[in-house]
């Protein structure tokens, strides 16, 4: 097990990641979302691994990333014109769109887990681009970590779940939004949010009209298993104020008032290194990226919503 530091990155660990991944291994890489665990997109057996190291559920799909639109293109899926709009302003980002296969699609059936469609990002990160460009394959790679727990958004948070299951972490430093992609399919020239993330629905209104899917979807990952969650007991409060979370806790320590994207993730797993039995965490507003917030929140805390401080 390997976790390079900022100072060997642009030479010696994107070698490595590339020979490795060339090779049929995986790795951690990092990505300006959540740390990612890559194989080649195009090789059964790499997406096996993953599969494996993660202890992944069978039928949650995994996100192809790609360098550019002209390895989409390679493919051999179906691009709407809107999908090209959307790519051509917020890629490279954290949007995911959710393509269909054609009949001669090179992507294989275990990322899709048998569906007709496939989910498709180019990553900001410079390491993890980089790292597509010299392979000159598109990167299958899901959170980092292990299935169910929060997601990774340092290379320590990586090291904790996965050491001895993956030959390979890169330390890119702590992600610069912390929190997953927004994952979108396109259908009569509407955009359905079905996970939300980064780009939010009122970004994404400015290309057509935007529904946000509040059910669980076989299309896109983290949305069908308990997911984002510690080892304690998560309590989604909902509460009016600020002032009555924090009489609704009392004394405990282990409460998250203001839950922001790059901080909730470590949050988590820092009470969990402080043994707490049971975390309560305030839910935000769900306009802008208080959405993605919420929709953490809520599938760490098993949808169990307790209200305070509202007029009944």
């Amino acid at each position: 097990m390997l976790i390079r530091t900022m100072q060997t990155i642009i030479g010696t660990a994107i070698d490595q990641a590339v020979r490795l991944l060339k090779a049929g291994e995986i790795a951690a890489l990092p990505a300006e979302t959540v740390y990612g665990l890559a194989g080649n997109a195009l090789d059964s057996n790499a997406i096996a691994k993953i599969f494996a190291a993660k202890n992944r559920p069978q039928d949650n799909p995994l996100i192809v990333h790609v360098s550019d639109m002209e390895m989409v293109s390679r493919l051999e899926l179906e691009i709407p014109p809107l999908a090209e709009k959307l790519a051509e302003r917020f890629w490279a980002g954290a949007l995911t769109i959710v393509f269909k296969k054609t009949k001669k699609s090179l992507i294989p059936t275990e990322i899709s887990c048998g569906l007709d469609s496939v989910a498709v990002r180019v990553p900001a990160n410079e390491i993890f681009l980089e790292i597509i460009r010299q392979c000159g394959f598109p990167l299958a790679a899901p959170s980092a970590n292990l299935s169910g727990n929060p997601s990774p958004t340092t290379a320590k948070h990586v090291y904790d779940d996965l050491n001895g299951r993956i030959p390979l972490i890169i330390n890119g430093g702590n992600c610069e939004i912390g929190i997953e992609s927004t994952v979108i399919t396109l259908e009569n020239n509407q955009i359905r949010i079905l996970r939300p993330g980064a780009i939010t629905p009122e970004m994404l209104s400015e290309f057509a009209e935007v529904v946000v899917d509040d059910k669980e979807s076989s299309l896109s990952p983290g949305t069908r298993h308990k997911h984002y969650s510690p080892k304690a007991e998560v309590i989604a409060v909902s509460a009016e104020s600020e002032q009555a979370f924090t009489d609704y806790i009392g004394e405990t320590k282990f409460a998250v008032a203001n839950p922001d994207m790059q901080t909730l993730f470590a949050e988590l797993r820092r009470f969990d290194e402080q043994d707490a039995d049971r975390i309560y965490i305030r839910l935000p507003e769900t306009s802008g990226v208080g959405l993605a917030l919420y929709n953490r929140i809520i599938r760490a805390a098993e949808f169990k919503i307790i209200e305070v401080g509202k007029n009944k």
